[in-house]
């Protein structure tokens, strides 16, 4: 407890500023302060009460003051205040509590959450460059907004909801927005035109390229059972090794085996080096500053005479019957149960689903291990729907040798599919190049194939198109802000209201 006073000779009355030295009253005020050594800091304040000299002012008493360090009715310096709202922005209110009392400075939760939500407002102009983008309070029944602004990446505002007239409402009551950056619904679209008809929309491009794919998914999926039979016919057809001018497969040019290899190569060339030197009669911490690896590693390898290895050894009972497993693989009978019929008879006795799962791990899965080098090559596997889609709009280099296969029997098959996957790969070039020139030409051909849905939306909103592909602004920065609010609204288990989680993402 520290007991003080104001050093003002004579304060100022609030009203009308006069300076007073006629005393009416005097009481104590407390406040509490910044911790000492670990300890609470109450400070017991000797406040004067004073009448006003001027007659026309209406107030007629007044209390001295000091704004810089507290506040009116306030119970807490502003410099604990602040120290406070900055652990409740963080932890919430009860996780906030509990750590702000152990650095001594007590605080309920729900005084806490009054000082989070009394924080600053939301200003009364919109930014120049504005991002707008739906969350979920819960996902597929309740939606709100969150308007970033592009320019400083900082949240502006969180609406209770997506409607347009909401959104509208914004605007108007905040101008000053030129350009509107926003995805393709239309509710967005309708309330940025009504609140701010001078400002310019955006589409965003991701948002864009996601609804071509989605049309193209669409496309094929009518014509699913032609997929389907394009894909078993491949699928029983002995397929040619991969060709040398072409990945094995997306994103699978190097298989775990091969790492393994490599990696098993690479240790027993370091291992035959180290043994190298040490014939020569180098001491270890010798060999170990040589080649870079560590003095137990060097020991333990001269000690075992071979390089280490991080494979685990398996003690699944059907490792016994490994190498009839092997061969009748090899030999075409790919059933299960009818191996597991065998090796029982061969004196095995685990469960049946445990083998399955050894069948599955060792040779159905592990298939491309099991027969490198031997001529044979993995089985192909039809692709779903959306891995149809993908395979139909990546580079033709970038396909494996029987995916490549199944695209050209698919393009032979249906020239409606070959059109839209043309017009899909085709708009994405046009909008990683901004090349707007090319716009109303790949509309007129879009709307004439499988994809003229997605084509007439296009049109329809043509003007928001267009500056996509002449500005730079898109809505990737709100979904980072759309992540960070989820993350403040699970934290405060999905209780928060409105207020709370705009003062918190706003801070």
């Amino acid at each position: 407890m520290i007991n003080c006073r104001s050093r003002q000779p004579a304060p100022r009355c609030p009203s009308c500023r006069r300076v007073s030295s006629r005393i009416h009253s005097r009481y104590r005020r407390r406040i509490a302060d910044l911790p000492w050594q670990g300890r609470p800091v109450l400070l017991s304040v000797h406040v004067r009460r004073l009448r006003c000299i001027n007659r026309r002012c209406a107030q007629r008493i007044f209390a001295e003051r000091a704004e810089e360090i507290v506040g009116s009715h306030a119970r807490r310096t502003a410099r604990l205040r602040d120290i406070q709202r900055s652990v409740g922005l963080v932890l919430g209110g009860e996780a906030g509590s509990r750590l702000i009392e152990r650095l001594s400075m007590p605080i309920s939760a729900d005084t806490m959450l009054r000082v989070i939500r009394a924080g600053r407002q939301v200003g009364s102009v919109a930014p120049r460059v504005l991002g707008v983008d739906d969350w979920a309070w819960r996902k597929g029944q309740r939606y709100g907004t969150v308007l970033v602004d592009l320019e400083t990446n900082d949240v502006v505002d969180l609406l209770p909801d997506r409607e347009s007239a909401t959104l509208a409402a914004w605007l108007k009551s905040n101008p000053g927005a030129q350009i509107i950056a926003r995805d393709r619904a239309g509710s967005y679209a309708k309330g940025a035109r009504e609140g701010a008809p001078s400002a310019r929309q955006v589409a965003d491009r991701w948002h864009m390229l996601r609804n071509c794919s989605d049309a193209v998914l669409a496309a094929v999926e009518k014509r699913y059972r032609l997929v389907r039979e394009v894909g078993r016919s491949l699928a029983n057809d002995v397929a040619s090794p991969p060709s040398p001018e072409r990945p094995a497969a997306i994103g699978k040019s190097r298989t775990a085996l091969e790492r393994q290899r490599q990696g098993r190569a690479r240790r027993r060339k370091m291992f035959d080096e180290v043994v190298a030197l040490r014939d020569k009669g180098w001491s270890i911490s010798a060999i170990a500053h040589e080649t870079g690896r560590d003095r137990k590693t060097i020991h333990q390898w001269l000690r075992d005479k071979r390089p280490g290895t991080w494979e685990r050894a398996s003690r699944h009972p059907a490792n016994a019957f490994e190498a009839y497993l092997r061969s009748r693989w090899h030999e075409g009978c790919r059933n299960a149960t009818q191996l597991y019929r065998e090796v029982c008879a061969r004196g095995y006795h685990g469960e049946v689903r445990g083998f399955r799962r050894w069948i599955r791990t060792r040779l159905r899965d592990g298939q491309p291990q099991l027969v490198a080098g031997s001529g044979e090559r993995p089985r192909w596997k039809s692709p779903s729907s959306r891995q149809a889609v993908r395979l139909l709009t990546v580079p033709s280099d970038a396909l494996g040798t029987d995916d490549a296969r199944f695209v050209g029997a698919m393009r032979a098959a249906s020239p409606a599919i070959a059109e839209a996957a043309d017009l899909a790969r085709r708009f994405h070039d046009m909008l990683v190049g901004r090349k707007a020139n090319e716009l109303d030409q790949w509309l007129a051909q879009a709307l004439g194939s499988a994809i003229a849905s997605f084509a007439r939306g296009l049109r329809r909103d043509i003007d928001a198109v267009r500056a996509a592909l002449a500005l730079p602004w898109s809505t990737g920065p709100v979904e980072g802000k759309i992540n960070k609010l989820k993350l403040i609204k699970r934290s405060m288990y999905g209780r928060a209201g409105i207020d709370l989680l705009r003062a918190r993402i706003m801070a």
